[in-house]
């Protein structure tokens, strides 16, 4: 996907495999097979609101900083959060496309960077 090439390889190479040091795989993602609602939310919150702090990802640390990516419109980041969890990652079972409509509700979600990575530990129990 063009976007995805424009917006997140750069840091999460091409393939979703991520560059080490810098930026985890989105690819085979440990978080993206979980099914439940929070999964689902997971993935555009960080697109939308960015993530800071430490992460464990596929074994590796990571410590960076992704940027928020608010600017973007809700097409384009349902585009970017389906191309990732259908594309780069087996989507769950009763797997559904995102809507535009479903990110502008997680728009007006607040959550900060210690929700985010509260909610990512939590997926990854």
């Amino acid at each position: 996907m063009a976007l995805f090439g424009k917006v997140c390889a750069a840091c999460h190479k091409k393939d979703g495999t991520g560059i080490a040091g810098l930026a985890p795989a989105l690819a085979k993602a440990e978080w993206a097979a979980k099914g439940e609602p929070d999964a689902r939310r997971y993935l555009p919150l960080v697109v939308l609101n960015g993530l800071a702090g430490k992460i464990v990802a596929g074994g590796k640390t990571f410590v960076s900083a992704m940027p928020p990516q608010k600017q973007r419109s809700d097409d384009e980041i349902a585009m970017l959060a389906t191309y990732v969890m259908a594309t780069l990652n087996p989507p769950p079972t009763g797997w559904k496309d995102y809507t535009a409509d479903e990110i502008a509700t997680l728009r007006a979600e607040k959550i900060d960077h210690k929700g985010l990575l509260a909610l990512r530990e939590k997926l990854l129990e």
